[in-house]
């Protein structure tokens, strides 16, 4: 089965649901961005692998703050048989102190590098060949800047 159009557009939407799932603190909604045996590796706290590990580290990382998470540069390739990509996206993320450190922010600027894997059988777009899970995410950062206490809480 050969790419399709809509399936960049499907791609694009997986990976921009992860920053829904995150900035709306819905973490649930990460089960339809990552395969159940995801493996991730985040500057903080290392490598982890299945989706509730990561909802769990995520959700704990997060609530602290409130934030905004931003994708901006984007290349996906998808293989020839249709069924699995690579992409990179750059992303910013903005994260906003509450209570001792409210007026304080820390702005983080890096990339996401996935694998997604195609589940046929399922569609999230209309005219896309199924759904795309990431099977393997990679976070990296450029840089950050301002108050990291904010990422502390209370």
């Amino acid at each position: 089965m050969a790419p399709n159009a809509v399936d960049y557009i499907a791609i694009q939407n997986t990976i921009s649901r992860y920053c829904i799932a995150l900035d709306t603190k819905n973490f649930d909604l990460l089960k339809q961005v990552f395969t159940e045996d995801v493996d991730t590796v985040y500057p903080f706290g290392g490598q982890r692998k299945g989706v509730q590990p990561i909802i769990d580290a995520i959700s704990k990382r997060l609530s602290p703050v409130t934030h905004q998470h931003a994708l901006t540069t984007q290349h996906i390739e998808i293989a020839a048989d249709g069924k699995s990509a690579e992409s990179t996206t750059y992303f910013t993320g903005i994260h906003f102190g509450k209570g001792k450190w409210d007026g304080k922010e820390v702005t983080a600027w890096g990339k996401y590098d996935d694998r997604l894997t195609l589940i046929e059988g399922k569609q999230s777009l209309p005219g896309a060949s199924g759904q795309w899970f990431i099977s393997r995410r990679e976070v990296s950062f450029f840089g950050r800047l301002g108050e990291e206490g904010v990422m502390d809480g209370e």
